[in-house]
């Protein structure tokens, strides 16, 4: 089935107790009404990761979207500052207030309704 789908496609996503990779663009799960500024960062009625964020979610290829549990939020937060392409995008719309750059992350984890409880995560 992994090998028949398309690259950058996530397989069905289904509840369960076994972990599993999840890949998608990590926003703001907190924040709903952007600016023009920050077009195409994050999809449309969501907000661009800023340095203000405290609460993530994970925008599936598919669109749906998986907020994270609270300890994955604080290692979400870990892993943007080990990212210099996450923190470069973070410190660039900080600075200037725009930005159009999407924070791609993959997520080990497993899925409780729609909260990601989360055992480790990378950004892209």
């Amino acid at each position: 089935m992994l090998f028949s789908m398309a690259r950058g496609q996530s397989p069905p996503q289904v509840e369960g107790s076994q972990p599993r990779l999840w890949n998608g663009n990590l926003i703001e799960a907190s924040k709903t009404a952007c600016s023009v500024e920050v077009a195409g960062a994050a999809q449309k009625g969501a907000c661009p990761v800023s340095v203000q964020t405290t609460e993530f979610a994970l925008v599936l290829p598919d669109g749906r979207l998986l907020k994270l549990d609270e300890g994955g939020n604080q290692k979400a937060i870990e892993a943007l500052r080990k990212s210099r392409n996450g923190s470069k995008a973070v410190f660039d719309y900080w600075k200037s207030g725009k930005t159009s750059k999407q924070i791609r992350a993959r997520a080990m984890g497993t899925l409780t309704g729609d909260v990601l409880n989360v055992e480790t995560i990378r950004i892209d």
